[in-house]
């Protein structure tokens, strides 16, 4: 059985988790699942993961089947007692991240060593690279983006954020930090007892995505600084406008990840 404590990466949209998925999974130290909804008692199985663990003998699609319509938290529960025993020789830590955390403590009452990485941007930032995602018919935004409907979003997500902040074992990482502080990594190894040597898979999820060739391109197999104060850049001034408004909307959220205007 896995002896390192479980990870969720708590993140909000366009905060980085994906990178930092990527740079906390390399095999056989640890391995991050991307957005697989196991808290709400679903499975999204992304077809890379499926094809890795297929390879390890573990037919996630047959997993997701047999478990799914039992009970409350029956996935959670069965990937505890029947898929990670079976990992262990090949996957020393596992985890996962999400961007939407309603079910974040049905994680939290079946893993008894849980660790929470709260990432966060500031979201003038968020909102830009959400416009031109939308934009180019990309990501999974499907509303009408503006600073009331994003900012309606990212406060539901942030209170969950506020309730592991209150009640389990939590680091805080921003965007910001991540891709400019060389420490920070470091940081976030030793809170989760991590043993990767290095940084693990970083680029992997854009490399195999069509639809992420851009941020590929962008950004390469390291953490960049190329997006950092985007908003900043931005030579659209309606969008600007757009994007400054947000952060009236955000006040506590301002105030708890320390973004000012």
């Amino acid at each position: 059985m896995q002896k390192k404590p479980f990870i969720y990466i708590a993140s909000l949209r366009r905060t980085g988790g994906t990178v930092l998925s990527e740079a906390l999974t390399m095999l056989p130290y640890s391995f991050i699942l991307r957005e697989p909804n196991l808290g709400k008692n679903k499975f999204r199985i992304q077809e890379n993961d499926y094809t890795l663990f297929l390879q390890l003998g573990i037919d996630l699609k047959a997993f997701k089947q047999k478990y799914m319509d039992e009970e409350d938290n029956s996935l959670i529960n069965a990937l505890k007692s029947q898929i990670m025993p079976n990992l262990a020789p090949h996957i020393h830590q596992l985890g996962v991240k999400e961007i939407h955390h309603r079910g974040w403590q049905n994680y939290y009452r079946v893993f008894e060593d849980i660790r929470f990485i709260l990432t966060a941007r500031d979201p003038r930032d968020i909102y830009v690279s959400l416009y031109y995602r939308k934009k180019q018919g990309k990501g999974s935004w499907k509303k009408e983006l503006t600073p009331e409907t994003l900012s309606t979003h990212l406060n539901n997500e942030f209170n969950r954020q506020l309730e592991m902040a209150e009640q389990a074992n939590c680091i805080k990482v921003k965007y910001e930090e991540l891709c400019t502080n060389t420490e920070i990594y470091q940081k976030i190894k030793t809170f989760l007892e991590s043993e990767i040597p290095d940084t693990g898979d970083i680029g992997s999820f854009n490399a195999a995505n069509v639809k992420r060739k851009d941020e590929y391109e962008l950004h390469g197999n390291i953490i960049t600084d190329k997006r950092v104060h985007r908003w900043q850049q931005e030579p659209d001034k309606r969008l600007v406008a757009e994007a400054t408004k947000i952060i009236d909307l955000m006040p506590h959220y301002c105030d708890f990840w320390g973004y000012k205007k």
